[in-house]
Parts: C-alpha cells; sequence; structure tokens
C-alpha cells in the first residue's frame, strides 16, 4: 500500500489519529498542543511517504510523536531557563536602563548642539522626523548631495564623541 496515494493516507490518518492523540494527552499535553503536533506528526509523514512502509506506520507515526514531545519539553525548559524569576531583578534592571538612557540623552543632545547649523537641522530631519533625503531637499530647497554632506558632517561628530546611535535614532 503506497501512502502517497491520497485514499491510503487518508486511511491512515483515520486509523492513527486518535491513538497518536492518546498518546500525547498521557504525556501531559494540553489538548491544544497535541492537536498541532499531531498535525506534524503526518506532515512529517505525507512529506517521507515513499519512504515508509504501511507495516512500519505505527512505529513511525509514534517515534515521531515521542521525538515532537521530547522537542517541546526542550523549548520549554529553555523558556523557563531564562525567564527573570522575581520582580525585584526587573526593577533594578528597567532603572539602570533608564539611567544609562538619560545619559545617553544627554550626549546626544550634548552632541547635537555642537553641529553646524545645516548638519543639525538635516540630522533631526532625518532622524526624528524620519524624513527622506529627498524630502530634507526638497523642504530645504537644496540638492540631495547637500543633504548627505549635511548628514555625513553630522554623524562624522557623533563618531568622534563616541555616540552610537544605531538601533535607538
Amino acid at each position: 500500500m503506497n501512502l502517497c496515494e491520497d485514499r491510503h493516507f487518508k486511511k491512515a490518518f483515520d486509523e492513527w489519529n486518535v491513538r497518536i492523540q492518546h498518546f500525547l494527552f498521557s504525556r501531559g499535553l494540553p489538548k491544544s498542543e497535541v492537536a498541532d503536533m499531531v498535525q506534524d506528526c503526518f506532515m512529517r509523514l505525507w512529506k517521507n511517504c515513499n519512504k515508509v512502509k504501511y507495516e512500519q506506520l505505527g512505529a513511525y507515526l509514534f517515534s515521531i510523536a515521542k521525538n515532537l514531545k521530547i522537542d517541546h519539553h526542550r523549548k520549554q525548559s529553555v523558556r523557563l531557563k531564562y525567564r527573570i524569576p522575581d520582580a525585584a531583578k526587573i526593577e533594578l534592571e528597567d532603572g539602570q536602563f533608564t539611567l544609562e538612557l538619560e545619559e545617553f540623552k544627554k550626549e546626544l543632545t550634548d552632541a547635537i548642539d555642537d553641529m553646524p547649523f545645516g548638519a543639525k537641522e538635516v540630522f533631526l530631519l532625518h532622524r526624528f522626523n524620519k524624513m527622506s533625503y529627498k524630502e530634507i531637499a526638497e523642504s530645504l530647497e537644496i540638492g540631495v548631495k547637500a543633504v548627505e554632506k549635511r548628514m555625513h558632517t553630522a554623524l562624522s561628530i557623533l563618531a568622534k564623541k563616541n555616540i552610537n546611535i544605531k538601533g535607538r535614532v
């Protein structure tokens, strides 16, 4: 019997679906996760339908289900391992983050104040108003190359002051 034929695959599904569900339920998985894992079992069976003989079908499906359960357990273990256990730690980190953010804002503000007017204007329009170089050029009535040069000046000043704005501004 070729499992790659729809009728044979459907027969296998009808025969083994409930058994695989009970197997996974008995391992303590919630109903919503069991349904997904059973679907994954049969998806893997479909992908390998040419390799699996009908006589080996039960062993193959239970093996897949067991491996999916193990994978699920590993993922849960990792999630639990990296979960922050107490609120005090969060408050400490939030306080530290707030201090670092305030320090960064002060450094950035000082650096922006030190920029020539044109570079400052272009930097603020691009980074804070999210305007493209073309939009800035049109609004300031200058060329795109002039915008690029002013932005380069602004970024050079930030680099000299060792201020990394990637991902922040």
